[in-house]
């Protein structure tokens, strides 16, 4: 986005502005074509509950909000309505690439994030044609609502009868075609697009509703692994084009003026944003923190506003200068997201800590309403007990081992869901935040034997790691760690065993695989131990 401002302001006929727009639009194309393809409906039925009605929530609450702003700065309501309706979703390419660095996306924040983003996608098709119904800025309101309607039905019945004829047929015909040769398979692909495309004219569908929903077709068949894994280079070739594209956008001599504005504008929107996501899952009895970090994963702006003011500004809806003014506020929340999810930790420990200070009455409430609930273990004295914290995959694998070993514990965890579950299984469980050294204290440390983090975010396991040794300096703690460098360092605050799942894997299929070609089994000990040796830096 930034080259495509340099490009546009200070580089004028160095390239050719039309064919980075015939480029960006086929990136586009390809772009909803992949959104589809990656929507994962076993995840979205899996959280259906919080997915579906906190995504609704926000959406609805985001959209409402966003009009409301959005006409304090001087656009008229139609176009307030339709900014609300544009800047509603987040960025699903741009927070899965940051929760995939970040190594999150097995943790539930991460899939739950994933998940809301995939709805927000879904919600998509019907922005599009509400963008696509309106064609002028003079017709009245009830005018405006039966054209969506009419709109909105017809291209309904269309899209279920082609994704229920395409249900049937589509495995069937992939298979078909993939079963002749690889390099038919790469090529039907590429026609099938230009052809969806073609239809969609002819029946007066926009082209990348019928491209998104010929993704989710193109899902359900055998071969999608490998439809995605063809079109993905160009997808993000094309799509990096699309964003220098919208950079080319940006005069900087038109939006100078208003850059003030524009950064009011911005934060007005992100802020608010935010602020309704942590309201929504507060009100679905998430933990604070959980709540917090989840509006810092969704507070930005989709890059699909792009495209849906692109089409509001081709059919004359906005000016010149406002079509600027709001590109300019969804770029500015981009270029935000990966500084802000990067600081996430930081941003929760600096809240936590001025409502400390400046509202204590607000940081009682957090912690002894909000945060805490009622255990079954508050009445026990226990002793020489393990403290589990985080009780999602791995730590309930761990706890029903303890359990079985009759071994006594106190899990800790902050998803309220995953604590009442645990509850009703009889397990030993606090619902908070195991980074709260109160927490721990509660959770008698103390007198523990032993302390199993199993969260994945390295700032987590740190600050448990600190307190426990603040509260009982002689627990043997154990540590989960995705990076080498996580390795050394939980090392260095006195973890006394470091378990990295993705090696501990290749030790199991190492092992078996030394065991299939029949090495002895003391050569295989003596292969693995000197693994782990090399992985520790010894």
């Amino acid at each position: 986005m930034l080259g495509g401002i340099v490009l546009a302001n200070f580089f004028v006929g160095l390239i050719s502005r039309e064919i980075i727009n015939s480029f960006a639009y086929f990136g586009i194309v390809l772009l909803m074509f992949a959104l589809g393809l990656e929507i994962q409906f076993d995840q979205l039925i899996s959280l259906k509950k919080f997915i579906v009605l906190g995504g609704l929530l926000q959406l609805v609450g985001s959209i409402i909000v966003t009009l409301l702003i959005s006409l304090l700065f001087g656009f008229s309501f139609l176009q307030s309505f339709l900014i609300g309706i544009a800047f509603s979703s987040s960025s699903t390419s741009l927070v899965a690439k940051v929760i995939q660095e970040r190594g999150e996306e097995g943790s539930f924040l991460g899939e739950l994030a994933m998940g809301i983003l995939m709805f927000q996608d879904l919600a998509f098709i019907p922005f599009v044609i509400i963008f696509s119904s309106i064609t002028t800025n003079t017709l009245s309101v009830g005018e405006i609502s039966w054209r969506i309607f009419v709109d909105m039905l017809s291209s309904s019945v269309i899209l279920w009868v082609v994704y229920y004829l395409g249900h049937r047929m589509a495995p069937y015909v992939f298979n078909k075609v993939a079963k002749t040769s690889r390099e038919l398979l790469n090529l039907f692909i590429i026609l099938s697009i230009f052809v969806i495309a073609y239809v969609s004219t002819i029946l007066k569908i926009p082209v990348l509703i019928s491209m998104f929903v010929a993704g989710i077709l193109v899902s359900q068949t055998l071969e999608h692994y490998h439809i995605f894994s063809q079109i993905r280079p160009l997808r993000d070739l094309l799509s990096v084009i699309f964003f220098i594209f919208i950079g080319t956008n940006i005069k900087i001599a038109m939006v100078a003026p208003f850059i003030p504005k524009i950064l009011l504008f911005a934060g007005a929107i992100m802020f608010a944003k935010a602020l309704i996501i942590l309201i929504i899952f507060l009100f679905l009895k998430f933990h604070s923190k959980l709540s917090l970090y989840l509006s810092l994963f969704l507070f930005q702006i989709d890059e699909d506003a792009f495209i849906l003011m692109s089409l509001a500004y081709a059919n004359k809806l906005f000016t010149q200068e406002e079509y600027l003014f709001t590109i300019s506020t969804v770029m500015l929340s981009l270029l935000l997201t990966p500084f802000l999810i990067g600081k996430k930790e930081a941003i929760h420990r600096g809240l936590r800590s001025m409502v400390s200070r400046y509202l204590p009455f607000l940081h009682h409430y957090i912690n002894h309403h909000l945060d805490r609930g009622q255990s079954v273990i508050e009445a026990l004295e226990i002793k020489n007990h393990v403290v589990l914290c985080g009780y999602g995959r791995i730590g309930s694998l761990v706890g029903r081992a303890l359990m079985l070993a009759d071994i006594p514990f106190i899990a800790i965890d902050y998803n309220f869901q995953i604590v009442e579950r645990a509850k009703q299984e009889g397990v030993n469980i606090i619902y908070g935040d195991p980074t709260d050294i109160d927490i721990l204290d509660y959770a008698e440390t103390e007198n523990a034997m032993a302390l199993v983090t199993a969260l994945p975010d390295r700032f987590s396991q740190e600050a448990i790691v600190l307190h426990a040794k603040k509260l009982n300096k002689d627990i043997i703690i154990m540590s989960r760690a995705h990076r080498r460098r996580d390795h050394k360092r939980m090392r260095d605050l006195g973890v006394k065993v470091v378990i990295q799942p993705e090696f501990e894997a290749s030790l199991s299929i190492i092992k078996k695989l030394l065991l299939l070609k029949h090495v002895p089994r003391e050569e295989i000990l003596q292969k693995i131990k000197y693994f782990k040796l090399e992985q520790e830096g010894s």
